[in-house]
């Protein structure tokens, strides 16, 4: 009986997120695709729709043009444009798929920390209409600062988990927000390896593992970078000139 009586709960419990999911997914589009076909910006709206078909057309970042913007969102609407054609239709999903993905780990993240699951689902919509709404449309310093997020969330719970998955994907979204845009990423860098430091000094003196998991996350990540690369023929030195020199010129004097 009270095997029974369990299961039911747990039944219940499961139905009520996956009801919650359905909504948040029905939320972090419907308010991507209202916003994002109101009306553009003139050059920031069209920024990421330009790369995304240059590549298309066989032209690749720091290669063949010059870019301090993130290549990621570049390879991303490429991506889209391939799948759904060269239309503001993809472009737009492009940024509802972003806006759906911090919606569903604000959720998951809620969940994890304990809070009811109501209370969880009030925070998540809540999410999902300010996240990638305010813009509409692939912007690099939204997808810098939900992959940043993401990255916190995940360090957050791995302190309070110590999954290896976690740990592993610390490094994984910090890489992925540093190449949509070098900020907040880099100053994000210092500040988790002070927060892992402590953590491994005064909560986890003799456990090394996890280290093994944010070392494995930052290898992957490089070596993913390194093969698109030498993939796609660009030289290592443009990109060091376009994407990490150049923009600290900017307003230097």
């Amino acid at each position: 009986m009270l095997q029974k009586k369990l299961i039911q709960n747990l039944n219940n419990i499961l139905f009520k997120r996956n009801y919650y999911i359905f909504i948040l997914i029905i939320s972090s589009f419907f308010f991507t695709f209202y916003y994002g076909f109101i009306g553009i910006f003139p050059i920031d709206s069209f920024l990421i729709y330009d790369a995304g078909y240059k590549l298309l057309n066989g032209y690749h970042p720091f290669r063949d043009y010059w870019s301090i913007t993130g290549p990621i969102l570049d390879y991303i609407q490429f991506v889209f444009f391939k799948l759904f054609g060269i239309n503001w239709f993809s472009y737009v999903l492009h940024a509802a798929v972003l806006n759906l993905f911090i919606t569903l780990i604000f959720f998951y993240f809620f969940i994890q920390l304990g809070i009811k699951t109501g209370y969880s689902f009030l925070y998540s919509i809540s999410a999902s209409i300010l996240a990638y709404p305010s813009v509409g449309t692939p912007f690099m310093d939204h997808h810098a600062v939900i992959f940043s997020l993401a990255s916190g969330i995940f360090l957050f719970l791995a302190f309070l988990k110590d999954k290896p998955i976690l740990w592993f994907l610390v490094p994984v979204f910090l890489f992925a927000s540093f190449l949509s845009k070098q900020i907040p990423s880099a100053y994000l860098l210092l500040l988790f390896f002070s927060f892992i430091l402590i953590f491994w000094i005064f909560f986890k003196t003799k456990n090394y593992k996890f280290w093994v998991y944010l070392i494995s996350g930052s290898i992957l990540s490089l070596f993913i970078f390194l093969l698109f690369i030498l993939i796609n023929k660009i030289p290592l030195n443009s990109f060091f000139i376009q994407y990490i020199f150049y923009p600290l010129e900017i307003g230097k004097d």
